[in-house]
């Protein structure tokens, strides 16, 4: 597995180029695709009005906005990603929509001084740091007295079948995977909740509660099979394989067909000595 810093580097290179304004341009159907998931998310937080919120992987911030709905006007709300072109579009979501309570900033919340906060969040946005363990140290220690954190991240590839089936269509037109690394940074990086408990303890966070979270989600936004197959191999996992691949070989894949079941975990931890709720 490369060094957290190339991992770092990396990251910060794709969601600054394409991956960013991929992301951007498919950023409508993405939020239609997991609204219900956002839903989810902010029903397991429980953000109360006047509390200070941390969005971390903020991205084009549709969570964010509505974390910021929650707390009121009187309060704020920071999203923090490392996009620019995702963090512009954000706030221009939220000029548009008239929210004026968040600060969009533009910093590695692995490394940078967090402000004082009540509730850290994150919709699949903390799975991709080189060096987990002292990334969640560093987010620990902005957290109030009795604050919380509240995450939602992919479980396995086994239990996603809505990328799981694309990647099996794909798979006889391309070279074989590469074998993958149990718990690397990637969307399947917090898939394994005693892995995600060990980083959590050892990062001064109190013993996370976990709960399985399984729905329907339609990828195509009700576009049908076609925006299925171009959702799938523009962003995500399918998408990385294919641009891999690609770089190897002229052969593209076949389209593979649409799946809506996305399951996933939410995670709850506190930062306080003792396990709450």
């Amino acid at each position: 597995m490369a060094a957290p810093e190339e991992i770092n580097a990396d990251m910060l290179a794709f969601w600054n180029g394409k991956g960013g304004d991929t992301w951007v341009a498919r950023q409508e159907q993405t939020d239609s695709t997991l609204t219900p998931v956002t839903d989810a998310l902010l029903a397991f937080a429980a953000p109360r009005a006047g509390e200070r919120v941390v969005d971390i992987g903020c991205g084009c911030g549709a969570p964010t906005l509505e974390f910021a709905r929650a707390v009121g006007p009187s309060s704020r709300v920071v999203g923090l990603d490392i996009s620019g072109p995702m963090l512009a579009e954000g706030e221009r979501r939220a000029n548009a929509a008239g929210i004026a309570n968040v600060d969009w900033r533009q910093a590695d919340p692995a490394t940078t001084a967090l402000d004082e906060y009540d509730l850290l969040t994150s919709a699949f946005g903390v799975m991709f740091f080189g060096d987990r363990m002292a990334a969640f140290t560093n987010m620990r220690r902005g957290a109030a007295p009795n604050a919380r954190m509240a995450l939602v991240c992919w479980r396995t590839l086994a239990e996603n079948p809505w990328m799981e089936v694309p990647m099996t269509a794909a798979a006889q037109h391309l070279p074989p995977r590469p074998k993958p690394i149990p718990n690397a940074p990637g969307m399947f990086a917090f898939a394994d909740p005693e892995h995600v408990t060990e980083v959590l303890i050892a990062a001064g966070w109190a013993p996370p509660h976990f709960e399985k979270l399984d729905m329907d989600l339609d990828i195509a936004a009700g576009r049908g099979l076609e925006e299925a197959v171009v959702q799938s191999t523009q962003i995500g996992a399918v998408n990385s394989w294919y641009v891999t691949s690609r770089q190897r070989s002229s052969r593209p894949p076949s389209p593979p067909s649409a799946k809506r079941w996305r399951p996933m975990r939410t995670v709850r931890a506190c930062a306080c000595p003792e396990r709450c709720g």
